[in-house]
């Protein structure tokens, strides 16, 4: 079995392997938007929509859909889901589509998505797909949303700065403060890496990592088979 399908059929936790902080998976959006708690709490609820919604149509056509074709499949329902999406947004929440960019289309790139989602279509319900992909958004909304936060934190000492972007129709100005010494290292893009690292280090010291859930420890070895003698040939 390879490590896509073991991450596959892994289940999702919130905690333990956590997508983006034990897997690596969809760390983009989280190093590059996660400046602002407002703007990540957007992208992750943005992210568990598309999820959901991905998840149930995967469930519904998985008559439909064929193995050979499942991430063709996949890669079209999300991307419909987040166009859609990303048009609702432009009409009711245009200031924070404008700070989101790039990275809501970019959901239907998502790999914590892209790999979970082709599982779906062998899942025993219907309760059972969108629970697991709940819990797949609510881990990835989790580190995005804990992030952002943390960054916020240390760039501006003002968390949940700039909420009137989460109100339909609303153009009010969007404040950025000024960042000086550490908030201006920890603004950059090596910065948000490094404060990664630290971020995983502590996550996988307190026991965040369950390696059984990605690596199947119960797997029969394969014994080979010893073989003596003089094998003859078909002119003996």
């Amino acid at each position: 079995m390879s490590r896509l399908s073991r991450i596959q059929d892994a289940p999702s936790e919130v905690w333990v392997n956590n997508p983006t902080i034990i897997g690596f998976l969809g760390i983009s959006p989280l190093l590059a938007i996660s400046q602002s708690s407002i703007v990540g709490i957007a992208l992750a609820c943005s992210t568990a929509m598309v999820c959901l919604a991905s998840a149930a149509t995967v469930y519904g056509l998985r008559s439909v859909i064929r193995p050979q074709h499942v991430f063709f499949w996949v890669s079209a329902i999300m991307s419909c889901y987040t166009t859609i999406l990303a048009q609702l947004m432009e009409v009711w929440f245009y200031p924070l589509m404008r700070e989101l960019g790039i990275y809501l289309y970019l959901i239907a790139c998502n790999f914590a998505l892209l790999v979970k989602l082709p599982s779906y279509r062998k899942s025993a319900s219907f309760i059972a797909a969108v629970a697991d992909a709940a819990r797949l958004a609510v881990a990835f909304g989790a580190s995005l949303i804990g992030f952002s936060m943390l960054r916020e934190l240390l760039i501006s000492r003002t968390p949940f700065a700039n909420v009137q972007l989460l109100v339909p129709r609303s153009f009010e100005a969007i404040v950025t403060p000024d960042s000086t010494g550490i908030s201006t290292f920890v603004a950059s893009a090596p910065g948000a890496f490094i404060l990664l690292g630290l971020l995983i280090a502590i996550c996988q010291a307190l026991g965040m990592r369950r390696p059984e859930a990605y690596y199947h420890q119960d797997e029969q070895s394969v014994e080979r088979a010893r073989v003596t003698g003089r094998l003859k040939s078909d002119r003996d």
